[in-house]
């Protein structure tokens, strides 16, 4: 293996650290809007930041489907109201 490949590891990308700056940036809904326009034209071009991006989204919208606010059945929410009146 060539010094240059080492360094890059197992990605062939010389922008992949940018990008993928750029990518949880742009995930977040904190990227600026030329930073969403130069993630979205370099993953045109570049299959391996394109796959990181597939990946991270694809994380992202599991995570949010299972971390779902849902609602504390009233007995629980009352008993531990309860307890932790009596431990006051």
């Amino acid at each position: 293996m060539s010094d240059n490949s080492e360094k890059k590891g197992t990605n062939d990308c010389n922008e992949f650290a940018k990008c993928l700056q750029y990518l949880h940036l742009m995930l977040d809904n904190e990227a600026t809007e030329e930073q969403e326009i130069y993630l979205k034209n370099h993953i045109h071009k570049c299959m391996v930041c394109f796959e990181q991006y597939e990946v991270e989204k694809q994380i992202r919208e599991l995570l949010r489907s299972k971390l779902t606010n849902q609602k504390v059945p009233a007995d629980l929410a009352q008993a531990i109201r309860n307890k932790v009146f009596q431990s006051a």
